[in-house]
């Protein structure tokens, strides 16, 4: 049965493939060959000091695909990070210069510990607040990262594949688990009716009451189901639990898959979204990310609402436009922070 999908959650890292394919050229086939209805970009500028560059591309991927979203991300030109920012690049400025543009809605890593740590960031700042106020004002979606698992704090729980990559977080170096928690909770009590969807379940597929108490309470907080490290085994331990919390909560749970295009073949990738897919839909053996589980079959009515309802619910039935004029002021203000001089080249080219 057709149905149809919409990816909250992709991530672009590149503009060509290594055979010198431009990353549209990629991304449309890709979308074709999965039936897919639209993806949604999510932009990480603080990732691996990727810079402004994956805003850019966002939006040229928006002016080619029309049906493509993109949330974009803040923009900081050092780290670590340290208010105030250089004149008209405050978190506000920004906020206004990329719904300019065209942006569908904001991405947030700043609570991810790495970058945290990284960039020294704390978003629930005064400094930060007149941005999340013109969010909340504004019904800005946001798609956040808070956090990670939380056996990426113990040295004798963290999966070694994790370890190896740098990502354990009980040094002392980085922030207690509570206190990034503690974070995005100081937020949430200023700005009440703030929409924002949590990815990877919040890291909270341990402690579903948890987010039960937060739905309650914030009436425009969701959370993704993009595969985290942990947390499709978590639902397999309590699936029939977890049936009933997804048709519960239906309209608060979103789809994607985090997918991300760094110059090679999708094909090997595809997997992902289509694992999460049969989760869903089927009652079928799937593994997600090392977690062998069962499926959920979820009835017709909750998987419109997470394949494709629920997003459209806050970023809109179809994309913003791009202003063209606007994304060029962005491109000059910003190039000078962009290290990669192929891509500069490659966006002006194109704009």
């Amino acid at each position: 049965m057709k149905r149809k999908i919409i990816d909250s959650h992709w991530h672009l890292y590149t503009h060509t493939d290594r055979d010198g394919r431009d990353f549209c050229e990629v991304l449309d086939k890709f979308c074709e060959e999965n039936a897919l209805a639209a993806i949604n970009i999510c932009s990480i500028p603080i990732y691996k000091d990727l810079g402004p560059a994956q805003n850019m591309l966002a939006a040229i991927y928006k002016l080619h695909n029309r049906s493509a979203y993109a949330y974009a991300g803040l923009v900081y030109p050092e780290k670590p990070f340290e208010a105030p920012m250089p004149s008209g690049m405050d978190p506000l400025s920004q906020y206004n210069e990329l719904m300019e543009i065209g942006f569908d809605g904001i991405k947030m890593l700043e609570t991810k510990p790495y970058e945290q740590k990284d960039y020294s960031v704390f978003i629930d700042d005064e400094y930060f607040e007149s941005f999340f106020a013109a969010c909340e004002e504004n019904n800005t979606h946001m798609i956040w990262h808070v956090a990670d698992p939380e056996t990426f704090w113990d040295i004798d729980r963290i999966p070694k594949r994790f370890l190896d990559k740098g990502w354990y977080y009980g040094d002392g170096s980085y922030l207690p688990l509570e206190r990034v928690y503690g974070i995005v909770y100081n937020i949430l009590e200023k700005h009440p009716r703030l929409s924002v969807h949590f990815a990877h379940f919040f890291f909270m597929s341990d402690y579903p009451e948890k987010l039960e108490e937060l739905f309650e309470k914030y009436p425009n907080v969701g959370v993704d189901i993009t595969p985290g490290a942990e947390m499709y085994g978590s639902f397999g331990k309590r699936r029939e639990f977890y049936r009933d919390f997804f048709i519960k909560y239906a309209d608060r749970i979103m789809y994607g898959s985090d997918i991300s295009y760094s110059g090679a073949g999708l094909e090997h990738l595809a997997h992902r979204g289509r694992s999460v897919q049969d989760f869903l839909t089927t009652s079928n053996g799937v593994t997600v990310i090392d977690n062998e589980t069962k499926g959920i079959s979820l009835p017709k009515e909750a998987l419109d609402k997470i394949f494709y309802q629920n997003f459209e619910k806050v970023a809109g039935n179809a994309p913003k436009p791009i202003n063209k004029e606007a994304l060029v002021r962005y491109v000059e203000k910003y190039r000078h922070l962009i290290n990669d001089q192929k891509m500069l080249d490659y966006i002006l080219k194109t704009l």
